[in-house]
């Protein structure tokens, strides 16, 4: 690997132009576009499709169908995209996760749903996404630095989750409806939707989504979680109208979730956390439970959008979106004098974005420029009886950028540049009753370049540079509380600086009915990094006693490798590799950056043997083997080790009946951890307390009409 200490070369920008005339890259197999969704990459329930992406040719990312995602119901988000090579997931416990690109999360990955960026409380390690991923039917993973396009926090890469088009002209009710149980947590779950258009007129079409979870107490393979339940609903309703050149669309969707804390999190003074801490696991237990009592969290995110779009062949195609969000966050302590059902923590946040964009092709050329302005503000709820853990804030979000693109028959290139501005105002009172806060403004000017070439149709090289950066978030600037689910305290500082990135990303591929292989290789540096880090001592509250976390800045480096293999050495026999290696460290000192994934790699085998022409069934094996992180700084953490390498073992058994009329109906019966290994991830915060999720079979059920 390269010597962590070199400098941002300036040749990066050149020398990712001119790799793309030195190797190859992939194209897609015409035969494999005709087989079934069955014969794309499996991996443990994630199926990994071969679709284009959206983002062009020059990009470097991968897209998850709507069948990898039914296949992953009673999961997370971020464990759905495990199947990514170069995903990996931060937890807090057995039910929060983040989607982790390269070793970044949090407000360093741009979460994009149905055109507007996801605007919520990303900013916590023990605040999961607020969506439900069973109402998209494509996700895609994008890994370069995507800040032209989308604006700021995209240092990491980009999640787009989108719907598929509205039925415009199609006559009957189509849809999906599914069911799931799980036996981790006798966890259960119902999710669906049906579309359709207006039968007196076809130019009218509407989408209606609903989902709904119940869950209890989860367990490690030895005891029980207490207080770990889970409920979840969502309900989305899109319309649309298409006539000529014009479309215009609206929609509205609700998410609401409520999840139980782990109550060891929660520790009554300093002795006691120093001791749950040394034994690692809670000391007591309580029978399994489906209620949710204290501490929990409780959230409502709502949703409305309005888009409209206009073709023209002279003029181009103009694109316009304005999106409002509101989240509302409440969570709830194990308080004194029967005050537990006064939240702690209750935030507020709105948000509305209103998008421009104008896209013209002309012979090889293509143009695309766009404008963007977004207005947040996020307020606490008075009468808690807790010092805020952030100040009221207000930001405002303003940027222009311009794309163009060269496609000829075996390369391509693209070119872009972008310019943002913010302004973030900030006030609250400290526990002191001290009054802080203030004014920043923050600006950037950020680019991209990028090049793809095809020397057959096997072969396929993808290079991109660019530069990203990110405004410090409230949270990391004033935050003064303890998070609820990981049980630390967290200050910030109020001098951070915006991080500035720029990330070289290769991907080689290579594409044949037998053989198929993805191999990316990327570099990153970056100015600023923000990242909390324990300053050794604990702070004692009301609710209980709490290890200190610090913010700082440091100038970082980070490289990696990711490798997706597939191997078809039978017609019916799929063999399926993603692995993904990571270093990451300061740049001056050479110390490593915590929370930074180990290695990994996943592998599995699928038999898919077609018994008739109406039924085929899938038998798979995975194993998924997680090394122990060496590169750790102990410094940077609560102890001075880091958790062991283990090894789990998983099984799947599906069948897939065609049914009269084009129905189908699918039967999966997965098994996660079946071995019940013990074990601890390096990237759950809350691997002081307890250990991560034992055996979990799930059962899935699903109608497609």
């Amino acid at each position: 690997m390269l010597n962590s200490t070199l400098s941002i070369p300036r040749l990066v920008p050149t020398l990712c132009l001119l790799t793309s005339w030195c190797m190859c890259v992939q194209a897609q197999n015409k035969q494999l576009e005709k087989n079934s969704i069955h014969d794309s990459l499996t991996i443990r329930e994630v199926v990994v499709t071969a679709k284009q992406t959206s983002f062009g040719a020059n990009h470097v990312g991968q897209q998850l169908g709507s069948t990898a995602i039914t296949q992953s119901m009673g999961t997370s988000l971020a464990s759905l995209l495990e199947g990514v090579s170069g995903m990996s997931s931060i937890q807090t416990g057995t039910i929060v996760a983040k989607p982790v690109i390269h070793g970044m999360y949090g407000n360093r990955i741009l979460l994009m749903t149905n055109g507007a960026r996801l605007t919520g409380q990303q900013w916590g390690s023990d605040h999961a996404p607020e969506v439900d991923k069973n109402g998209f039917s494509n996700i895609e993973v994008v890994k370069g630095a995507e800040s032209v396009k989308y604006g700021s926090e995209a240092l990491g890469g980009i999640i787009v989750m989108d719907q598929s088009a509205l039925p415009y002209e199609q006559k009957n009710i189509s849809g999906k409806l599914s069911t799931h149980y799980g036996t981790n947590g006798r966890r259960f779950s119902l999710s669906g939707f049906a579309e359709g258009s207006l039968k007196w007129n076809r130019h009218f079409a509407w989408r209606l989504h609903a989902n709904w979870e119940n869950g209890g107490d989860r367990s490690t393979a030895h005891y029980l979680l207490n207080n770990t339940g889970l409920r979840e609903k969502a309900l989305a309703l899109t319309l649309g109208y298409a006539k000529g050149k014009w479309r215009i669309e609206g929609g509205y969707s609700y998410f609401g979730q409520k999840l139980g804390v782990m109550q060891s999190a929660q520790m009554g003074n300093e002795e006691l956390l120093r001791e749950r801490i040394m034994l690692g696991q809670p000391v007591s237990f309580t029978p399994f439970s489906r209620s949710i009592g204290y501490p929990h969290q409780k959230i409502n995110h709502h949703t409305a959008f309005a888009k409209a779009f206009f073709n023209d062949e002279k003029w181009g195609n103009f694109a316009w979106q304005s999106t409002f969000q509101s989240d509302n966050r409440r969570e709830n302590r194990i308080r004194r004098m029967n005050h537990s059902d006064i939240p702690t923590v209750s935030l507020h946040l709105k948000s509305l974005q209103n998008t421009l964009t104008w896209q013209k092709s002309y012979r090889q050329w293509k143009s695309e420029a766009g404008l963007q302005l977004i207005n947040t503000e996020n307020h606490n709820e008075r009468g808690t009886g807790v010092v805020p853990i952030i100040p009221n804030y207000t930001e405002l979000t303003a940027g222009a950028y311009f794309l163009q693109k060269l496609t000829m028959n075996k390369w391509g290139l693209e070119a872009g540049a972008r310019g943002d501005y913010q302004h973030t105002e900030a006030d609250g009172y400290d526990w002191t009753g001290k009054r802080y806060g203030g004014k920043r403004n923050f600006g950037n000017f950020t680019y991209s370049m990028g090049a793809h070439f095809r020397p057959d149709s096997h072969w396929k090289l993808t290079t991109n540079f660019g530069v990203a950066w990110r405004a410090p978030h409230v949270y990391e600037l004033y935050s003064n509380g303890n998070e609820l689910s990981s049980g630390i305290f967290v200050k910030g500082d109020s001098t951070l600086k915006s991080e500035q990135s720029y990330k070289w990303i290769t991907s080689v591929k290579y594409s044949h009915p037998i053989v198929s292989l993805q191999l990316d290789a990327y570099l990153q540096w970056i100015n600023n990094y923000i990242y909390d880090q324990p300053t050794l001592k604990n702070i004692v509250v009301v609710s209980g006693a709490y290890p200190v976390f610090q913010y700082r800045q440091t100038a970082a480096f980070f490289r990696g490798v990711d490798l997706d293999l597939h191997v078809k050495p039978l017609p019916n026999l799929d063999y399926h590799l993603v692995s993904a290696l990571i270093w990451a460290n300061e740049r001056t000192s050479h110390n490593y950056l915590p929370y930074i994934p180990s290695a990994r790699f996943t592998h599995s085998l699928t038999w898919s043997p077609r018994i008739n022409d109406n039924l085929v069934t899938h038998i798979g094996v995975n194993h998924r083997y997680v090394a122990k992180q060496k590169r750790f700084d102990p410094a940077t953490d609560l102890i001075n080790f880091t958790p062991d390498a283990y090894h789990l073992l998983g099984l799947e058994v599906s069948a897939d009946w065609q049914l009269d009329n084009g129905q189908t109906l699918q039967f999966s019966l997965t098994g996660d951890n079946i071995l019940n290994k013990e074990y601890k991830e390096y990237t759950n915060r809350s691997r002081y307390y307890a250990h991560d999720m034992g055996r979990d079979i799930r059962c899935i059920i699903t109608w497609n009409f």
